[in-house]
């Protein structure tokens, strides 16, 4: 197997780093987010942006202290995802940007630097060896993968291409802007799991598994400190909190799981 390389821990490092500084910003002092984002929002959207760069921290975290490229072959392309992701909304937002604030050009520097290095990354190295003997994931897992990443992006592609709509269905009030910056998770989820119903051992799966945890759990607990942000609890808001329930339990057990049976 190909043991990972400086590259890689550097752009891990980098990534993690900036991932857990919005993070902590976001989730647990939501009143002082715009010190890490160029915007100032409501108190749930920076507790959900913060779930979201608390995943991510918890993806790069992880992917650095591993010791082989299988282990974090699905994590690389994801990050690539999100970042780019996150840049292309940007550029369709630009007019909503204060340019004499130093964080707008850390914004804008750091999401041009991360997509190219994460996608030069995944490419150069994407042929790493698979694991020779560990633990294969049962069929099942693959299903539940498939349709957990067919979720994520049907949600990823209406919030990039329908903002209005999604934001006139959204649990909570949101602005296009905001609908769309979450397109990016959401997209880096819904491939980074059909991604990992391809392969067929626990030690592919369990980096990803645990930051998909993360990011589905606090985004849960967010909304239940918020709950009446929500108002009268409708389908949408059903359908919201069922459906980070469900996956956060799902996800807690594969975790569990692989984090067991994963070993090199």
């Amino acid at each position: 197997m190909t043991p990972i390389t400086r590259a890689h821990r550097i752009y891990f490092a980098l990534v993690g780093s900036f991932a857990l500084w919005v993070g902590l910003w976001g989730y647990f002092v939501p009143g002082e987010i715009s010190r890490a984002i160029p915007w100032q929002v409501p108190a749930l959207h920076a507790r959900f942006i913060g779930a979201m760069y608390l995943s991510g921290m918890v993806l790069m975290g992880l992917a650095l202290v591993a010791r082989n490229l299988v282990e974090v072959r699905t994590a690389v392309p994801m990050a690539a995802i999100w970042t780019g992701m996150l840049l292309l909304v940007s550029l369709l937002h630009l007019n909503e940007f204060d340019y004499s604030r130093p964080p707008v050009w850390f914004w804008f520097g750091a999401y041009i630097v991360y997509p190219l290095a994460g996608a030069w990354l995944a490419y150069r190295y994407r042929s790493s060896l698979p694991p020779n003997s560990t633990a294969v994931a049962p069929n099942w897992v693959r299903v539940y993968l498939v349709i957990q990443g067919v979720v994520c992006i049907a949600l990823a592609v209406s919030l990039f291409f329908a903002p209005a709509w999604m934001a006139s269905i959204w649990p909570w009030r949101i602005s296009p802007l905001l609908t769309q910056i979450y397109s990016g998770p959401f997209l880096s989820y819904g491939v980074g799991s059909l991604l990992l119903a391809r392969q067929r051992h626990w030690v592919d799966l369990r980096i990803v598994l645990a930051s998909m945890l993360a990011f589905a759990a606090l985004v849960l607990a967010a909304s239940y400190i918020h709950l009446g942000v929500f108002g009268p609890i409708g389908v949408s808001a059903q359908l919201w909190f069922g459906g980070f329930a469900v996956a956060t339990a799902v996800l807690a057990f594969l975790t569990v799981r692989a984090t067991q049976l994963g070993k090199i």
